[in-house]
């Protein structure tokens, strides 16, 4: 008489070489079907020793190779094993999504069967946790090394039980990790209120561009009377400029006459030298008197057109200065 376990290991293996019409996907080869069945037995052996993980694996890679509900109930069974709920319910929850054709084997309508009184049964031990961020608009939530969608923050999760770590990041605040523990069926909140850093302090090239900014503004425009004080007191300087230039060539003249013309007598061949001696201090007198006269009006031209705090002028031979704050 055969065993329970052989009879087990029998209806896996036939039922990993059968294909059911209608699905969505290759039909296998002869050798997909030989490594399906392979993979079942092995599957179950390792479900029925408990190790868990080998038995997931083997009956995730059986069912990739040839669909079968009764292979997905093994994976969702060592899935069980293994602590991972969310992933068994999901397991489960495509069984039922998926049914069975009419006409398929009678133990592909036993496994639907075993998956609709298995999973009501697991969803009450799934956990249910809602991640709190407060402070940052957008952080970056990571729980156990894998993102969270920023549609699910804030809202209930399924979690396995056990041991959990979540870390928050986001610009302009301070990381934050911390680890959280749930029980089978727990629902729960994990607040986290990252701490937020403080503003840096302005960089150079800011401030440079502050005072560009400054710089760059338009300056106050000039009043008329502004402007005729600064050509007056320009016109006296050069009138300045002028009277001082032909004052050194009256003063090289006169060396010059003094030597020809003895007692201020000149012969008649000077008078062209004479002629030219007075024509350079008369030039020279003008320009220094009409020089000065034009800047002083020019000088209070600008005191009228400006409020100031201190004006100060300088008048002198070939100089001419004003300074003040206006």
């Amino acid at each position: 008489m055969i065993s329970e376990s052989r009879r087990r290991v029998a209806l896996l293996v036939a039922l990993a070489a059968w294909v059911a019409p209608g699905v969505a996907r290759a039909l296998p080869s002869d050798a997909d079907r030989a490594t399906a069945r392979a993979l079942a037995r092995e599957g179950y052996e390792a479900e029925k020793q408990g190790a868990y993980a080998l038995a997931a694996e083997r009956f995730a890679r059986a069912e990739e190779l040839v669909a079968a509900p009764t292979l997905l109930l093994g994976l969702a069974r060592a899935q069980v094993g293994l602590g991972k709920l969310v992933e068994a319910e999901e397991t489960y929850q495509r069984i039922l999504r998926e049914g069975v054709e009419p006409g398929s084997p009678a133990p592909f309508a036993k496994a639907l069967e075993d998956a609709k009184r298995e999973a009501p049964a697991l969803a009450p031990r799934i956990a249910w946790i809602t991640v709190d961020v407060q402070g940052p608009r957008t952080p970056r939530v990571i729980v156990d090394g894998v993102d969270v969608a920023p549609a699910a923050m804030g809202v209930r999760r399924p979690y396995d039980p056990g041991n959990h770590t979540v870390r928050v990041s986001a610009e302009g605040f301070a990381p934050l990790e911390r680890s959280f523990g749930v029980t089978e069926g727990e629902v729960q909140t994990v607040t986290l209120a990252p701490r937020k850093l403080p503003t840096p302090p302005d960089t150079p090239s800011s401030v440079s561009e502050v005072r560009m900014s400054a710089s760059a503004e338009p300056s106050e425009p000039m009043t008329v009377g502004t402007k005729l004080g600064i050509t007056a007191v320009g016109l006296g300087a050069a009138g300045l400029l002028l009277g001082g230039a032909a004052g050194v060539l009256v003063l090289t003249e006169h060396e010059s006459l003094s030597n020809v013309c003895p007692n201020g007598h000149c012969a008649s061949n000077e008078s062209s030298e004479l002629r030219q001696y007075h024509t350079l201090a008369t030039v020279s007198t003008v320009s220094i008197i009409g020089g000065a006269c034009m800047a002083t009006t020019g000088i209070g031209l600008l005191l009228s057109s400006h409020k100031t705090s201190s004006v100060t002028a300088s008048v002198g031979f070939l100089r001419i200065g004003v300074g003040g704050t206006f």
